[in-house]
């Protein structure tokens, strides 16, 4: 036999063997599972985790990484299988914010039995083959996939893995919410694990009193805490411990640290903090800065906005009470601005009147009223307003949030979630200078009442963010040829009107609001304060 002949077999053996021979760590299992799959720092570090939680009792792990580093596929799916392959009759636990995305983890964990099991030893069951519950052929171990709050009754355990127990920062605010996943992790998850069972937690850091939190602050905490940060920042845990300023590998490749910037300007700073540096960002002090507003004021109202929609906040005692009535349009590419502001004492007859006329004055579409308290009344009253005035076009009422849109969910602080995001990151702008509206939203803090105004401009920034879903824009050949030329689109009342390109205009609004408008459009700058029409 030859040399390169005998070097050929050598290598296939040595091939077989290995294919034969189980995988020593998770991210061994999924390079020989997964095409491409990809071993990063991050990787290892959570395979040793997982490692030692199958191979040693009583282990208690808490993992924080960015999104797309692989933690989710590496621990709740080859995770699970490896340490059913370790110990077939180990139990485990799957736990996620919903059935659908544990049920999607335990779905992906039996397609790798399915199709490795030769390699791994095991096989699954027939008996008990639901996608929420299966068990390994000639074994009693199996797998219990589901919600985090539904329940582990009958279902004892070796391993719990909780992956994303909370959804997102909506959630993570409510304090109801909070307090029944602690509930449940105690005593339905917790009560069910056998004596020496290890815990895994992956999860995202919303605030200090999360479910993270609340564990590792617990006298003599058994809990380590694995915290990898998108980029190694000073103050901020790194599992990692590199040099400040280095971007990590994801398992999608290499990320440059602009191009982590480039996301941290897009999600604003409380996502950043939470999603990519695994640190808590809670709502202390300030909520809105107000070098935000000033970062991305505008100097008129835009042009040719897409939609404008007037927000209330209604009077709740009929008598005269503060009602929060705010303007808002929105532009083509998505943009909110907050273009007038009419809040005020009201009574009730008063706070609809003055909404009906903000609307016709300012040319809305729509008159949105916050209607946890009650929502056809408050719809009645401002319908039967709208009534006795004469409106150049149709105005809806409506009440927010919507029925059955899941909207609107949580206390103040998570309804203004994606407010405050905006404001932050230019997608909400002022238009000119609101002080009354600015001095509310700038002194507000968690834990306060919410100032009316700020959120009336809760339900006119969500109405108008869903407003532009499904809609389909048409543009004539002539205005393509004009933005070729870098014009803008033919504006056929300013030629009526012999207006020259480019000057701001917005739509007329009567002299019942104290803000001039002039030869060169609307200039909000001009008046530092709105008036109200007297009532």
């Amino acid at each position: 036999m030859s040399t390169v002949l005998r070097t050929l077999v050598a290598t296939r053996a040595l091939e077989a063997a290995r294919s034969r021979r189980r995988p020593a760590s998770p991210w061994e299992l999924a390079k020989r599972v997964i095409p491409k799959y990809r071993l990063t720092p991050t990787i290892a570090l959570i395979s040793d985790c997982i490692v030692d939680a199958v191979k040693n009792p009583d282990r208690r792990y808490i993992l924080s990484m960015p999104p797309r580093a692989g933690k989710s596929v590496l621990t709740s799916q080859v995770g699970t299988v490896f340490a059913l392959a370790s110990d077939p009759d180990s139990m485990i636990i799957l736990r996620s914010y919903s059935d659908s995305l544990a049920e999607e983890h335990s779905r992906a964990a039996r397609r790798l039995i399915e199709d490795h099991g030769q390699m791994l030893g095991i096989s699954l069951s027939t008996d008990k083959a639901s996608v929420g519950r299966w068990e390994l052929a000639g074994a009693g171990g199996g797998l219990l996939a589901g919600g985090i709050l539904s329940g582990a009754t009958g279902f004892g355990a070796d391993c719990l893995i909780i992956d994303d127990p909370i959804k997102n920062s909506v959630e993570a605010d409510s304090r109801a919410y909070k307090k029944r996943l602690s509930n449940e992790f105690r005593a339905s998850l917790l009560s069910r694990l056998h004596p020496g069972a290890s815990v895994i937690i992956v999860a995202t850091r919303w605030a200090e009193d999360d479910l993270s939190g609340e564990l590792m602050d617990e006298d003599g905490s058994k809990w380590t805490v694995i915290n990898v940060p998108a980029i190694s920042t000073p103050g901020v845990p790194d599992a990692l411990d590199r040099d400040p300023g280095v971007g990590m590998t994801t398992a999608l490749g290499e990320r440059s640290v602009e191009d982590f910037r480039e996301i941290e300007r897009a999600v604003g700073s409380r996502a950043w903090a939470a999603l990519y540096l695994g640190v808590p960002s809670t709502p202390a002090g300030t909520l809105i800065r107000a070098d935000w507003l000033d970062a991305h004021r505008l100097p008129a109202a835009p042009r040719q906005p897409v939609k404008i929609v007037v927000g209330v906040d209604p009077a709740d005692s009929g008598e005269r009470d503060a009602a929060g009535i705010i303007a808002a349009s929105i532009a083509a590419d998505g943009t909110v601005a907050v273009i007038a502001d009419a809040t005020g004492q009201f009574t009730a007859e008063q706070w609809a009147r003055a909404a009906v006329d903000l609307a016709v004055d300012l040319g809305a579409s729509e008159i949105a009223i916050e209607g946890f308290a009650a929502r056809v009344t408050y719809v009645k009253v401002v319908e039967n307003a709208l009534s006795r005035v004469r409106t150049p076009r149709p105005i809806r009422v409506t009440s927010w949030p919507p029925k059955g849109s899941g909207r609107g969910g949580g206390d103040a602080l998570a309804r203004s979630a994606a407010l405050i995001q905006g404001l932050e990151v230019g997608t909400v702008r002022l238009a000119g200078h609101l002080p009354d509206l600015e001095a509310a939203m700038v002194g507000w803090q968690a834990g306060q009442h919410q100032p009316d105004a700020l959120a009336a401009l809760v339900v006119a920034h969500d109405v108008l963010a869903h407003s532009l879903a499904g809609r389909v824009s048409f543009i004539s050949p002539v205005d393509m040829d004009r933005r070729r030329r870098g014009e803008g689109p033919r504006d056929p009342i300013a030629e009526r009107l012999g207006l020259r390109p480019g000057t701001a205009s917005v739509t007329q609004i009567n002299s019942r609001l104290t803000r001039r408008v002039g030869g060169q459009g609307y200039d909000p700058l001009s008046a530092q304060r709105h008036t109200i029409r007297g009532l």
